[in-house]
This record gives structure tokens, C-alpha cells and sequence, in this order.
């Protein structure tokens, strides 16, 4: 008589399914840990090459890695347009940033293989999507860019950076965010730009006016905004014989992402209840999570605080905020924070739940049912990491100085300027020539001692 085949115990079945689940874990996350670990490494450098002024290396190292396959190509191309703006490659600055904005605003529309996939991974699997601020940046950047090269497009960018801004605010009340205008509001540098370009027609001088009326409301600290306004009034836009230097300088370092774990609150486990529940169509038990890790804004600590200008070693005065970037950032963030808790926490309702329906399919129950549930749920969800994915050649803010010069050629120097006010860095200099009775403009960029001058 033939023995019949030994029975396999739901428990031995388990113990054998959820070892293979982790050690398939183990290696995707050994994997992804390896590749995290190596690409930071090569985004440090490039963002050191960076600071220190090297932009040769600089630009080959961001350059390697916005034309890899990897997930962080497309914020390298933000950066690489950084590196061109300083190198004095406007236009193709102006090509990588217009490319960007137009990729992102139409990705907005059709992104959703890799929402649905990073609900069963982690964000880091999403297409690269910008935060809010770094779009409304996107469009600021073009309108330097575009007002140094003299393409006649500076107000017009400025405007979409304007519009974006706006959008911005607008889907935040959708969303219920309360004290939407502090937050989401407009940004100075429109109606600074308008102002500038008026004011330099010679007659334009009411629309002008409102303009720096405008900056002086949006930014009340930009002190130059009441000399503008005086001097508008007065219809005068340079002594005779004199023209108008204007330097808009990228001062410090800029907003970066960061993982950090963040408590589960109140409002964002709402959020995620309402958003799991129209996913599925039925109500979700929510899982009982005291942090999830997620990306916050982080400002980089600099000795940049302004840029001191002269003229053949006459001073002209040091660069006054326009914008500040950072602060915008971390506002933005802040006011998300609940969205992108609640997304974390959705996400790891979708685990749990993939995890019981396998577990029920094999018809395990009992003690074995959960504690292979708690296994593989804990190892899956051990994988995750915050996108913390960013255009970090940001500067931390606009800064503007305006001067009135005699026509002619002038040897301009600049040096950065610390907290104190004492010169921390070498001074750069560059000639420059100022038009009588016109505008003469110049972008800058000093993320740290080194002042870049974009020419």
C-alpha cells in the first residue's frame, strides 16, 4: 500500500511564502539602496563643482546625468540650466527651461501609470514632478534669462510666472487650504520687471508708478521701491548724460528636499480615508501610523547674504531682496504637508491590502495569516523613502541693485557680502557698457563666496 503524500501545513506554507516575499525585498531594496547611494554621490559633486565656481565640471557631471535613464534626469536638467545661465549660455538655458515647463505642464495631465505604481513602491517611482514653487521658478528664471539677452520676452515670462502662481492658490482653496494668499501670493518680481520696462520707455511713467506700488505691497522690505516711485514721479529716468545699470543677483543657496519623519496628524488621515475610499468605493480601515517619512524643504546654510557692487572701486551699493525663494518654498511645503502625509499613508493601506488578498487566496487564516501579513507588510513598507527629488541650483533669493552711470564702459566689481556685512569672498569683476538715457542689464549668481557674473 502506497503512502499518501505528507500534508503541507498552512504554517510550514507560510513560514516558505513569506521567506521568499522578504528575500525578494531584501534584494530589490539592497538594489535600489545601491543606486540611491551612487547617484547622491555624483548629484554632491555636481552640486560642489557648483558652489565652489568650477562649472566645467559642473556642467559635465549634470549633463552625464540629465541624459541617463535615471529618475532624477529630468530636475538635472533644471540644474544644468543653472550652469548655463552662469556660464553665459542664455539661450540654452532659455531652451532647457522652456523644454521643462512645457514637459511638466502637459505630464500634469496624463501622469497616472506612476501614481498607481508608486502606491505599491514608494513616490521615488513617479515621473519627476516639480513642486509648486519650482514651476512658478522655472517661469522667473526665463524672465532673467530673456531680460540679459535682450530677447524682448522678459515681462511676458514674468507674467506666466504670475498666472502659475495664482493657479497655484487657486487649486489650494479647492483643496480647502486655509489663508490661501499669504502663501500662494504673487511673487514681486512681475510687476518689478513691468515697472523696469516701462520706466525705460520715457513716457510710461503712471504705468510705472503702480508698478512699484505693486513691489512695494508684495515685498514692503525692498526699500528701493520708494525711490523708484520718487523718481518715476519726477519723469526722469537718468541725469543727463547718464544711463541705468540693473544687476538682479541669485544670492545663496536655494531650497532643497529632505526625508524626515513626519507624526500622522488628524486632517491627513482624513485626507487619506476620503481619497482610499473613492479609490475603492468602499471605506478603509486605515492603518495605525504614528510617522511616515516625507520630503521637507530644507534651505542650505550660505555666507551669501548680498552682493556689494562698485564701479573702478567707487562703491554703487550692495543688492537689496526682491524674492525670496526660500521662504516661498517652505511655505508651499508646509501648506502640502497634509496632502503628502495622507499620500503616504494611502499608500501603505494599498500594501496592507495587496498583502491580505494574497494571503486569503491561499486559504491561510488564523495566527499563520497574520503573522505573515505582518512580515511581508513590514518589509514592503520598509522599502519606502521620500522623494526627495528637487531642482536644488535654486538661489535662495532675487536680489536687485539699480545704478545710474555715465555712458560709457565701466569696469563693475562685485563681492559677497555676509550676515555682517563684511566681504567674505573674492570680487569678480566684468566690463560692461551703459547706453545714455537706456538700461543696461546684468544677472549674477552667488550661491556661496563666489560671485558668477552670467556674461
Amino acid at each position: 500500500m502506497v503512502d499518501p503524500p505528507p500534508v503541507r501545513t498552512p504554517d510550514r506554507f507560510v513560514w516558505r511564502l513569506t521567506g521568499i516575499l522578504m528575500s525578494m525585498l531584501c534584494v530589490s531594496m539592497a538594489s535600489l539602496s545601491s543606486g540611491c547611494a551612487s547617484m547622491t554621490k555624483r548629484i554632491d559633486l555636481a552640486r560642489t563643482a557648483y558652489y565652489q565656481g568650477d562649472l566645467e565640471t559642473a556642467r559635465r557631471e549634470w549633463s552625464e546625468i540629465a541624459e541617463s535613464r535615471s529618475p532624477h534626469a529630468k530636475p538635472a536638467k533644471l540644474n544644468l540650466a543653472m550652469v548655463d545661465i552662469a556660464r553665459g549660455d542664455l539661450r540654452s538655458a532659455q531652451t532647457s527651461l522652456r523644454e521643462a515647463r512645457d514637459v511638466f505642464d502637459e505630464a500634469a495631465k496624463i501622469e497616472v501609470v506612476g501614481d498607481v505604481a508608486s502606491m505599491l513602491t514608494d513616490d521615488r517611482t513617479r515621473a519627476y514632478h516639480p513642486a509648486g514653487y519650482e514651476e512658478v521658478m522655472v517661469r522667473s528664471m526665463l524672465s532673467l534669462c530673456s531680460l540679459a539677452s535682450g530677447d524682448g520676452d522678459a515681462e511676458a515670462y514674468a507674467m506666466q510666472a504670475q498666472m502659475r502662481q495664482s493657479e497655484l492658490a487657486r487649486i489650494a482653496e479647492e483643496r480647502g487650504l486655509q489663508a490661501v494668499k499669504p502663501i500662494y501670493q504673487p511673487l514681486a518680481l512681475a510687476p518689478y520687471m513691468r515697472g523696469v520696462l516701462r520706466e525705460a520707455t520715457h513716457h510710461d511713467f503712471d504705468d510705472a508708478i503702480r508698478c512699484y506700488q505693486m513691489v512695494s505691497h508684495l515685498q514692503p522690505s525692498f526699500a528701493p521701491a520708494s525711490v523708484d516711485i520718487q523718481r518715476c514721479g519726477g519723469g526722469v529716468v537718468a541725469p543727463p548724460g547718464h544711463g541705468v545699470l540693473y544687476v538682479f543677483a541669485c544670492v545663496g543657496r536655494g531650497p532643497v528636499l529632505e526625508s524626515v519623519p513626519e507624526p500622522t496628524t488628524t486632517a491627513a488621515m482624513q485626507i487619506a480615508s476620503q481619497v482610499y475610499s473613492l479609490a475603492e468605493n468602499q471605506r478603509a480601515l486605515l492603518p495605525n501610523l504614528a510617522a511616515v517619512e516625507v520630503p521637507r524643504v530644507r534651505i542650505p546654510g550660505s555666507p551669501a547674504a548680498a552682493i556689494s557692487i562698485d564701479s573702478s572701486d567707487v562703491w554703487l551699493g550692495a543688492t537689496q531682496p526682491l524674492v525670496n525663494v526660500g521662504e516661498m518654498a517652505i511655505n508651499q511645503n508646509e501648506a502640502e504637508m497634509p496632502w503628502t502625509i495622507a499620500r503616504a499613508v494611502a499608500r501603505r493601506v494599498t500594501k496592507e491590502v495587496t498583502v491580505n488578498q494574497a494571503v486569503k487566496a491561499v486559504g491561510i487564516n488564523g495566527l499563520p495569516g497574520e503573522l505573515a501579513r505582518f512580515a511581508t507588510v513590514t518589509a514592503w513598507s520598509a522599502t519606502e523613502q521620500a522623494d526627495t527629488r528637487c531642482w536644488s541650483l535654486m538661489a535662495r533669493e532675487i536680489q536687485v541693485l539699480r545704478a545710474e552711470l555715465p555712458a560709457g564702459t565701466h569696469r563693475i566689481g562685485f563681492t559677497v557680502v555676509g550676515p555682517g556685512g563684511n566681504l567674505v569672498g573674492p570680487k569678480a569683476t566684468q566690463r560692461v557698457e551703459i547706453p545714455p538715457a537706456s538700461n543696461a542689464y546684468m544677472v549674477i549668481i552667488a550661491p556661496d563666496r563666489h560671485v558668477i557674473v552670467a556674461q
